[in-house]
């Protein structure tokens, strides 16, 4: 119970800090482009209290306590020097980059942050996570939690090398390295033929991790890889569904309840381990999907309005403000059904007790 009240706090605050950093970065670019702000608000209205004014922009508390808002002079409709909508392309198109660049710099900061308290790393060997009854693996006495390091004269560099090996000796005698609970053990075993004749052990394998902390110049080289990565196998999906190498299913989105399952899911992970890197994990794997969902050429999105200026460069003129305006209001209605569709989901889901992530088989 504990965990789960942890985990919606968590979740609670992780969406705040990504959606006020996302506004942070639009103020910031509109403010030094010339482009009137004139509200600045922690939350979402109604207002509670005005806390000062400053340079033309009033600064909030609103009682919504998630995130914050930017409202920018105009930015529908012409209201006169300063608007958002009369400013040059290239300004527009800074201010509606700002949201998502600040999300993807503070992706690569929680990565950062993950290497630096210690993330988990491949190691040498496969793990044994499972061992099936009346296989040659239990006659020959290996234990779940046995370490393979070696077989014969080939040194493991991960258990896909202990598979390919298993399945290229059929009915032949391999001799294993095995560490178990500091001692090294040497065990025989024959692996059985198969019916598409590839040898068969009778184990399940997990990868070999182990905590490393890097120094902050490595950990800040491997928050952009991270960050990169991501970045790049995102943008792929849509090719990989095609292909079919990865299913639908696994790239269904989550709302703020499936967000909250998985801040409840690192919650216990740290509980049990003491490994903080989770929650700097999740954060950086959040504000990089926010940066690239508010990039996507959808009315009420960032992108969509980007849309609007790229159509506007080839057209040599704009599209008039009330219907960009009215095609956006659409577009955060239907984002908002789709947001209910994806919370049901994630109800669903959790009542079904869906694990969401195995925090333990993180790695590079």
């Amino acid at each position: 119970m504990l965990s789960q009240v942890t985990g919606v706090l968590g979740a609670v605050l992780l969406l705040s800090i990504m959606l006020l950093v996302h506004e942070l970065g639009h103020f910031l670019v509109a403010k030094r482009s010339g482009v009137v702000v004139e509200e600045f608000g922690f939350g979402y209205p109604p207002r509670l209290a005005t806390l000062f004014r400053r340079g033309g922009t009033e600064y909030t508390i609103n009682a919504i306590p998630l995130g914050g808002l930017v409202r920018l002079k105009g930015e529908d409709d012409p209201e006169g020097p300063g608007s958002f909508v009369i400013a040059p392309k290239r300004v527009r198109v800074a201010v509606l980059l700002a949201g998502a660049g600040m999300n993807l710099l503070l992706a690569v900061v929680m990565f950062t942050a993950a290497f630096t308290v210690g993330y988990p790393m491949p190691q040498y060997g496969a793990r044994i996570s499972e061992v099936f009854a009346g296989t040659p693996a239990a006659e020959a006495g290996l234990q779940v939690g046995d370490i393979v390091t070696q077989i014969d004269d080939q040194v493991l560099y991960g258990m896909e090398d202990l598979s390919s090996y298993v399945k290229a000796h059929p009915n032949q005698v391999i001799e294993l390295v095995v560490h178990r609970q500091g001692e090294l053990v040497f065990i025989k075993a024959r692996p059985k033929v198969e019916t598409d004749g590839t040898g068969h052990l009778g184990v399940g394998l997990s990868p070999v991790m182990a905590i490393r902390r890097f120094p902050l110049h490595q950990a800040v080289l491997q928050g952009l890889k991270l960050t990169g990565r991501f970045l790049v196998v995102t943008l792929s999906l849509p090719l990989l569904l095609l292909r079919g190498i990865v299913p639908l299913e696994a790239v269904r989105p989550i709302g703020p309840l499936g967000i909250g399952q998985l801040a409840s899911s690192a919650t216990q992970y740290i509980m049990a381990s003491g490994q903080w890197f989770v929650i700097f994990y999740l954060a950086g794997i959040l504000n990089a999907a926010v940066a690239l969902t508010n990039l996507l050429p959808l009315p009420g999105l960032d992108g969509g309005r980007l849309l609007f200026v790229v159509a506007e460069a080839i057209r040599g003129e704009r599209v008039a403000p009330e219907r960009e305006g009215a095609i956006h209001a659409i577009g955060l209605v239907l984002l908002v059904v789709l947001a209910v569709i994806v919370s049901v989901q994630d109800v669903q889901n959790i009542l079904m007790k869906v694990k969401l992530v195995d925090w333990s088989q993180l790695g590079l």
